[in-house]
């Protein structure tokens, strides 16, 4: 869709978004405004030309805000579908399990310790992997970063060394 296209598609998304919200009250459900997120994908170029208040959805229950990112299915979207969002995201959750895991390290066993770093951190990074095929260098830099720092908390490496060594 064109920016000069920008109010039928706003009509567009109202109409579906009432449909919904139609939808949910025939089943005794409520559509929370206040929970929900809108977010324009497009290139920076393209969303530079649209106001704050055109981003914004009107509808006749309350305004849906519009969002940088939103999370759907636990993958954080951003609105240029970089995906840097979900890798800041994935990196604060890995380096948190990694901190807490190098405070038990010395308490359990080797064996223990990799199943504890698959369990945490792999599921974490091979979690929606196929939507980051064609990524940025800084995304592949950063997972990358959490994997080195993984495999040597269980090759029981020190930081300065480098994670190959494993």
């Amino acid at each position: 869709m064109l920016v000069s296209d920008i109010d039928a598609g706003k009509s567009a998304m109202i109409d579906r978004v009432t449909d919904i919200e139609l939808w949910c009250r025939s089943y005794g459900l409520k559509l929370n405004a206040d929970k929900s997120d809108v977010i324009w994908l497009g290139s920076r170029p393209q969303l530079a030309k649209l106001s704050e208040a055109e981003k914004n959805l009107h509808l006749p229950s309350g305004t849906l805000r519009a969002s940088e990112t939103a999370r759907n299915l636990g993958v954080v979207l951003d609105q240029h579908l970089t995906f840097e969002a979900q890798a800041r995201a994935c990196s604060r959750a890995c380096f948190y399990h990694l901190r807490r895991l190098r405070q038990i390290k010395r308490f359990i066993d080797d064996f223990s310790m990799q199943l504890l770093v698959q369990a945490f951190i792999n599921t974490r990074l091979d979690c929606c992997n196929a939507l980051l095929a064609d990524c940025s260098v800084g995304v592949c830099k950063r997972l990358q970063r959490i994997q080195n720092c993984a495999a040597q908390l269980v090759c029981s490496q020190s930081p300065r060394n480098h994670a190959a060594l494993c």
